[in-house]
């Protein structure tokens, strides 16, 4: 199997069954062990957004690449749990052991975490996933490949970054410039652009980083505030990071939206369910 997180999983399931009284994944912010190729910002191309309308559902996630009955979502939260975690069925996760280093919180119950897009959708449209294939656009919202495009965060904390930059927001310090350096890493492994502003914050901020310093956004009052839902930025069309209406539960397959707070019966006068946007 190529894909390294995947790899991960397979070793970690080994590890607990022939030694299950043995923590194998370490605690609170040493739990990052990525060691991704550092891109030189000056390397990414520099654009002006797309201002085209944003389609969330054009990226098609969570997916079973490898048919081994485990998503992108649950491969993910396979690989950062620091226990194995229990299942609700064979294919679904339920408890765990967590670390979001968006907020330092540990979280038990997966379905208090979002598995976030580190580079977020909205933002990778507007730097050129508009022009993208599907299938490349499904290629990026489920990449496993290097272990920095995706991280299982804290709810609040994902949500009040939305699809923000670094400039307007960041996670707690003793994150951030792992933070930054993966958002270049995944937008130069994608060819994804940057505007100016971003390419400048993002050169000043690395620049702290290597002094030994812990950047700030431009916008403190946004960063880490994981009690609020933000809006996104608005450079191109202002819509919800999901795209959909504020308070809608699922995407139905005519196009319309449910708001309903159980699964039964949910969307079955439009077509089913094409999309659920909240967690199990």
């Amino acid at each position: 199997m190529s894909q390294k997180r995947y790899r991960i999983s397979l070793v970690l399931l080994l590890l607990f069954v022939l030694f299950p009284n043995t923590s194998f994944a370490s605690s609170g912010e040493t739990k990052i062990v990525r060691f991704p190729t550092v891109a030189s910002v000056d390397d990414l191309v520099v654009a002006n957004e797309s201002t085209t309308a944003y389609n969330r559902a054009l990226f098609k996630h969570w997916i079973d690449a490898d048919k081994d009955c485990f998503d992108t979502r649950v491969e993910v939260l396979i690989a950062e749990s620091k226990i194995w975690p229990k299942f609700k069925s064979r294919c679904k996760v339920t408890t765990g052991e967590w670390f979001s280093v968006y907020d330092n919180k540990t979280i038990t119950d997966a379905s208090k975490l979002d598995v976030d897009h580190l580079v977020p959708l909205q933002e990778a449209w507007q730097s050129g996933a508009d022009k993208w294939s599907n299938k490349k656009r499904q290629d990026f919202a489920n990449d496993l490949s290097e272990g920095n495009s995706l991280i299982a965060v804290s709810q609040g904390s994902n949500r009040s970054k939305g699809s923000k930059e670094p400039q307007n927001w960041l996670p707690t310090s003793s994150y951030v410039c792992q933070y930054l350096i993966d958002w270049v890493d995944v937008k130069k492994r994608w060819n994804l652009s940057v505007d100016p502003v971003e390419k400048d914050f993002l050169k000043t901020s690395l620049t702290t980083c290597t002094n030994g310093g812990a950047p700030v956004s431009t916008n403190p009052s946004a960063t880490n505030n994981s009690n609020t839902t933000t809006p996104t930025k608005t450079s191109g069309p202002v819509v919800s990071e999901t795209g959909a209406p504020k308070g809608a539960t699922a995407q139905c397959k005519n196009g319309t939206y449910s708001f309903s707070k159980t699964r039964s019966g949910t969307c079955s006068r439009n077509g089913g369910v094409k999309e659920w946007l909240v967690s199990n």
